[in-house]
């Protein structure tokens, strides 16, 4: 997905569900989230539209929902954060991910995983909840100060105020494993099985899974000012 800067949202790739294609006469759009054969948009209205598929109802906007101002589609779920701190959550149920954590306000940042969702709250605390088979709720005892998190498959990232990166749950192909001498890192990115940082500097780092070349950084690759992770890129 692309958003231009006059508001239109355009799509390619993949359009089994219907995913790439644009709902007739979206516009007026300032942010977008892909998700797993489904796509989101927050119109200028604070208003979400969703499309593509929807076996688990990831795509039926809560009735009401309005003053958004941020969303993440996970693989069968989708997150939408308000203006007053509060997380709406639908699709599927399974492992409870769209029961948010009660206690849980002031948000302000969500991530949606695979199965599992992250949550950042104005105090610095995270907030996990959905599926944890893989130890991606456990979020470690004393973490706080934390300025971005990032929910991949099934581990979870979390960046913290003086660029260093904490990372948990499944580590069958060392993505949790965080690489020494990364530097001071200002931007975090999960995928399916892989983690990207990227630094002050410019540049990017990744680990993690590699059997799709999801952790080959280009050589030379500097000026970067933004990442995101796919599933297996």
């Amino acid at each position: 997905l692309a958003l231009k800067d006059d508001g239109v949202v355009l799509g390619w790739g993949q359009n089994w569900y219907g995913e790439t294609t644009t709902p007739h006469g979206l516009e007026n759009v300032k942010a977008i989230a892909a998700g797993d054969g489904f796509s989101m948009a927050i119109k200028q209205d604070g208003t979400v539209v969703a499309w593509g598929r929807d076996m688990y109802g990831q795509t039926l906007i809560p009735d009401g929902l309005a003053n958004v101002k941020a969303i993440s589609a996970g693989r069968n779920h989708s997150l939408a954060l308000q203006e007053n701190g509060t997380i709406e959550a639908w699709g599927t149920s399974w492992r409870c991910l769209t029961a948010v954590p009660r206690g849980l306000v002031n948000a302000i940042a969500i991530s949606a995983g695979g199965d599992h969702s992250l949550a950042l709250t104005q105090n610095g605390q995270v907030f996990a909840w959905g599926d944890g088979q893989n130890g991606q709720l456990e979020v470690p005892e004393g973490l706080g100060d934390v300025v971005m998190v990032a929910a991949g498959g099934c581990h979870s990232l979390a960046l913290k105020s003086d660029g260093t990166v904490k990372a948990w749950g499944n580590n069958i192909f060392g993505q949790t494993s965080v690489p020494s001498g990364l530097g001071r890192i200002k931007a975090i990115a999960a995928g399916e099985d892989h983690s990207l940082a990227l630094a002050e500097d410019g540049t990017v780092h990744a680990w993690g899974r590699h059997d799709k070349g999801q952790i080959d950084v280009p050589p030379g690759l500097r000026g970067v000012k933004a990442i995101s992770a796919g599933a297996f890129f």
